[in-house]
């Protein structure tokens, strides 16, 4: 998973550009909580971007000892899902 620090990200599904995530934004949490999941979207800079990276580990120790982490991580997924329902 991804979070931008600095900057805007495009994400990408079917050749279509459908989103674009900017500071303070998280993107690429869905392949931490699918296993040998394919990618559904593709993340493209549309700016410099300076981006902080959390792997399946250290994402599961901040889901553990920070549940709020896990309520806004999967806000921000909801989110999402409830914004592409109508681009696509």
């Amino acid at each position: 998973m991804y979070g931008v620090i600095e900057g805007e990200v495009d994400i990408w599904i079917n050749d279509k550009m459908v989103e674009t995530i900017k500071t303070g934004d998280v993107f690429g949490e869905g392949a931490l909580v699918h296993e040998n999941h394919q990618r559904a979207s593709t993340a493209l800079a549309k700016t410099n971007c300076l981006l902080g990276f959390l792997d399946r580990e250290h994402f599961l120790f901040a889901v553990q000892q920070t549940p709020m982490f896990a309520i806004e991580v999967m806000r921000s997924y909801s989110d999402r899902l409830r914004r592409l329902k109508y681009l696509l």
